[in-house]
């Protein structure tokens, strides 16, 4: 049920909110969307916040002509940072004529928070797997075995040419319980990408939080 889709879709309106908040009529509701999107595109891919500090989750909120940016960042951001995020604002404003007012507001995710993240934990992963580590290493098992101490159970499933194998395969690990076929659990889901000289190889990671 939940592992072959964004588990997040179906956990919408009873643990989970939506990463964009705002109100609108249906004829601008294509046109805000857009807006969003390339808004998260773009802060993604900023070398202005990712040099210093990661990215884990962007969360936008739009009260009438304002628009609030929350960024979740592993690191705290440095003082030569902080004066390009008004080059960042500056940058925005010019794109979207319409905003009155742009508020960045970060938060510095603690290690136990980022232990439990999975989309962190899936960007690790990643990380391991283009440095040519195997998926069913030591290093994976021990970081699974850390997240699952503050967890009740996590699974991640691999897919790819896993291990540099000419043909594709997928591969899963799992500690703890995993109850995909109820929605009042609180379930996170996160999706990560690994560049390998083999070709590209996905990481889902599902972590069921106490």
């Amino acid at each position: 049920m939940g592992q072959k889709a964004n588990i997040n879709s179906l956990h919408l309106g009873r643990n989970k909110d939506w990463n964009c908040v705002w109100y609108t009529n249906n004829s601008e509701y294509s046109k805000v969307l857009t807006q969003d999107l390339i808004i998260l595109n773009y802060l993604k891919s900023c070398y202005i916040i990712s040099k210093n500090s990661e990215v884990v989750k962007i969360r936008i909120c739009r009260i009438s002509k304002n628009i609030i940016i929350n960024l979740q960042l592993t690191n705290d951001l440095k003082s030569d940072s902080l004066a390009l995020l008004k080059m960042l604002v500056f940058n925005l404003k010019n794109v979207f004529s319409n905003f009155d007012r742009i508020f960045i507001v970060s938060k510095i995710l603690s290690s136990n928070e980022l232990r439990t993240d999975p989309i962190f934990l899936s960007k690790k992963i990643a990380i391991l797997i283009e440095n040519r580590i195997r998926f069913r290493s030591h290093l994976i098992k021990n970081l699974m075995s850390h997240t699952a101490e503050m967890c009740i159970g996590i699974k991640v499933l691999c897919k790819g040419r896993l291990n540099g194998a000419d043909m594709a395969d997928s591969d899963s690990l799992t500690v703890g319980s995993i109850p995909f076929q109820t929605l009042k659990a609180k379930i996170n889901y996160g999706f990560s990408v690994a560049n390998t000289a083999k070709g590209l190889q996905s990481i889902k990671v599902w972590i069921y939080n106490r």
